[in-house]
């Protein structure tokens, strides 16, 4: 897949960064400073921000006359983080799709922290993110000092093979944005809590601010294109700009008809060859998924959870009916999921509601994977409120729409919601 990014690297700081960890430091503060009698000053935290480890022993012995050496105090810390980082730090929320996106798209990753290895690594790899990294880089690295004048960084972009220039730093601190551009790097803030008195100081500094990663994530909407279409496609789908445009096999075919380049075609192959010119995922023909469902699951890594299929009903039966299942296991994910053919619109809805636009034909509402309670139908002809639905008898066949958008919705149960969007053909 070409590279969307306007970098080649993306290094990343952990804490408070990628990790949401820096309620570790805080316990650790607490647990330390009452060894010796003590409460956590207010300004400690911000004292030590973008501080390697030792840089961090020597501010504390100085200033508050602790024994040493500097390397106990290290250890008596990391001692008291260790089972947290390698058991129950979390990931930030989306960063874990943010770092595919970037890897997919062909952009090197690093790591450029201040934590040492035998912490961030057991975490990197309980989070199951560690070989997403290209480089893994820490101040300890560079002589045990700190982020501010860029050494961490400019080692993660040697290790890389990328240019400082094409590289791109996400951090937290001040001294670790002011680092970053020191290196001559873009860098990005990221906004965390425990860093929030410095967040207009590294707002100023920094090319770009960052509140979630689910705000970087590059596509808003995912269309599959499967091997059969029996309308027109052209009135099936309309591209839109940041559509992840994904073909499921043959499906590539009807990507030339619409005149569309996809971002990746996915699929075994045994039914057609794989094209040439385009970026082709290739799985063995042995395999549990579908070619569709491998791009749905392919796009939910990446963080979308918006999806299209177009085409994918009609032909045999049982491609059909995978589809179908398909729509349902992204409703179960989270995410809005529909299927359109240019004369049927399918969509998938858990737990929640939906709107649908009037179309000429018939509108059709069926239990999806098991009954369905609290279910409303309002804008048609037969409308129900706090219904049940069940998979073994078809209720709420054939409606006719009485509003410009019918309503329909759902407590507990999935829904499978059928638009004819023409009139059948007699």
């Amino acid at each position: 897949m070409k590279n969307i990014f306007p970098f080649d690297a993306a290094i990343f700081d952990l804490d408070g960064t990628l990790l949401d960890s820096m309620y570790v430091w805080t316990r650790v503060d607490e647990i330390y400073f009452a060894r010796h009698g003590m409460a956590v000053p207010e300004d400690y935290g911000r004292a030590l921000a973008g501080l390697s480890y030792r840089e961090s022993a020597e501010y504390t012995m100085r200033r508050f006359g602790f024994p040493g050496p500097w390397e106990e105090i290290v250890r008596e810390w990391t001692e008291l983080a260790r089972e947290e980082y390698a058991c129950r730090v979390p990931l930030k929320a989306d960063a874990r799709e943010y770092l595919t996106a970037l890897k997919r798209c062909g952009v090197k990753l690093a790591v450029a922290t201040a934590l040492p290895e035998y912490l961030y690594r057991p975490c990197l790899t309980n989070l199951g993110v560690l070989e997403l990294f290209d480089a893994l880089c820490s101040t300890d690295d560079t002589g045990g000092r700190g982020k501010g004048n860029g050494e961490v960084f400019l080692l993660a972009a040697e290790r890389l093979g990328v240019a400082p220039e094409h590289c791109a730093v996400f951090e937290d601190v001040p001294e670790g944005i002011r680092g970053a551009k020191r290196a001559g790097m873009r860098a990005f803030c990221v906004l965390d809590e425990a860093s929030r008195h410095a967040h207009s100081e590294m707002a100023e500094m920094a090319d770009g601010v960052v509140e979630r990663y689910a705000d970087l994530l590059p596509w808003r909407r995912c269309a599959i294109l499967t091997a059969r279409c029996e309308g027109d496609p052209a009135e099936a789908y309309a591209f839109r700009e940041g559509d992840l445009v994904l073909c499921a096999d043959a499906g590539y075919a009807l990507a030339r008809r619409l005149r569309i380049a996809p971002d990746a075609v996915i699929g075994d192959f045994d039914s057609s060859d794989a094209p040439e010119g385009v970026d082709v995922v290739r799985h063995p023909v042995v395999k549990d998924d579908t070619d569709a469902m491998l791009c749905a699951k392919y796009a939910l890594e990446l963080g979308v959870r918006d999806f299209l299929f177009v085409g994918g009903l009609g032909g045999r039966l049982d491609h059909t009916l995978a589809n179908l299942q398909a729509l349902l296991y992204l409703a179960e994910r989270g995410a809005q999921a529909a299927l359109c053919d240019g004369l049927v619109r399918v969509q998938a809805v858990k737990n929640g509601s939906i709107r649908v636009a009037r179309a000429m034909g018939k509108l059709s509402v069926f239990a999806l994977g098991g009954p369905c309670e609290g279910v409303f139908i309002r804008g048609a002809k037969y409308p129900l409120e706090g219904a049940t639905l069940t998979p073994d008898f078809p209720l709420g066949m054939g409606n006719d729409f009485t509003a410009e958008t019918a309503e329909i919705g759902v407590e507990k149960g999935a829904l499978l919601v059928i638009t004819e969007l023409k009139p059948p053909q007699s």
